[in-house]
């Protein structure tokens, strides 16, 4: 059983107004071009399975946002998934077999480990540093084995922020290539970099895309998590095994939903920007406001990573787990604990989560809970 799931019930015990930081979905609305544009699908859109790559004027579009070094992916390097988390699924199931190694960082996003057990492979995980991702490839080198197949990443980390500086994300890719590995890259929060340092992804460094796996989500970027979009890029190869394996696991992502991403050119270029910005605000708000808590800086993503294990230790507290559970019962105030992350002593906070008019209701509760 997941930590959050006891949170969750214990939330549901509380009497009163409730305070939900645990998801993470964001706080601005879809583009309005892409809801219509799904309205009319809708209706017009065939109910039949759509192609199990995906509808090739979409790989189309989603090519064309992948460029480096003046090149751009083509279409058969694209594979349409049901969400990012779908297309972590295939890929992993594509690449791992029984007994097989893949690295991921502690903290991590707890789909890793999960899928990677559920396939009989074999999840390894390396810390993150003080400082984040960086010096982060010479202890993946260190863990690397004759098992290892891959080697898996959110940059943006989900839960903690940290995001691959520029160098390390090109000493990450060379590692890899060298060893005859995969980078997986979970791009999910990619639009969501705030560091400076940040601006090159690993595939700018890969440009024969012979190592780098890149998987995006319109969950984040978009505000489209319930059409459960995401893709998946590759060599032309590995697309096309991607796409077989997905076929045989899900079935193609839903095609009234992929219809209507075609109108994704359609989107003002300024919609990404005005969310960032949004998000920003709230962590600057919520840094402010939790200044006694020991609160790490994120460098991208959704995501507050709390360091409570002082709070733990002075209040005589078992675990993360048992503190937010007594938290969400006793204040109605909902928080992540860090065990399902992998991070023990610490608690994920969404800064993301509430809506924009529970927003200042929700933000007392919670200094109030926290103090």
């Amino acid at each position: 059983m997941r930590a959050i799931d006891t949170v969750i019930a214990a939330l549901k015990s509380h009497e009163g107004p409730t305070s939900n930081w645990l998801i993470g979905e964001p706080c601005v609305p879809p583009p309005v071009v892409l809801q219509e544009a799904l309205a009319t699908a809708a209706i017009a859109q065939n109910s039949g399975y759509p192609p199990a790559a995906g509808l090739p004027e979409l790989r189309e579009i989603l090519a064309a946002r992948h460029h480096y070094g003046g090149k751009s992916r083509t279409s058969d390097q694209v594979v349409v998934t049901h969400g990012a988390k779908g297309g972590l699924l295939t890929v992993f199931a594509t690449l791992l077999g029984p007994g097989d190694e893949i690295i991921h960082p502690q903290p991590c996003y707890p789909a890793y480990p999960a899928m990677a057990t559920m396939l009989g492979a074999i999840p390894v995980a390396v810390p993150e540093g003080t400082d984040g991702f960086d010096g982060w490839t010479e202890k993946v080198r260190n863990r690397l084995t004759e098992r290892t197949r891959a080697v898996v990443i959110a940059s943006p980390s989900n839960p903690s922020g940290a995001t691959l500086h520029s160098k390390e994300a090109n000493a990450l890719v060379e590692l890899c290539r060298d060893r005859g590995v995969r980078l997986i890259c979970d791009e999910a929060y990619v639009d969501f970099r705030f560091a400076k340092n940040t601006t090159e992804l690993p595939a700018a460094f890969d440009p024969d895309c012979t190592t780098v796996i890149q998987i995006r989500s319109a969950s984040k970027s978009w505000a489209l998590c319930g059409w459960r979009l995401g893709w998946v890029v590759a060599d032309r190869d590995l697309a096309s095994r991607v796409a077989s394996r997905q076929a045989s696991l899900l079935n193609p992502a839903s095609g009234p939903a992929q219809a209507a991403m075609v109108s994704l050119p359609l989107v003002k270029d300024d919609y990404i920007e005005g969310a960032r910005t949004a998000i920003a605000a709230r962590f600057a708000t919520l840094k402010t406001a939790l200044a006694p808590n020991r609160v790490i800086e994120p460098e991208g993503g959704f995501y507050l990573w709390i360091d409570i294990s002082d709070r733990l230790r002075i209040e005589g507290s078992e675990s993360s787990t048992a503190w937010c559970r007594d938290l969400a019962r006793r204040t109605g105030v909902a928080l992540w604990p860090g065990e399902d992350f992998l991070g023990p002593g610490r608690v994920r906070l969404a800064a993301t989560s509430p809506s924009p008019s529970l927003w200042e209701l929700s933000l007392e509760k919670l200094i109030d809970a926290l103090g």
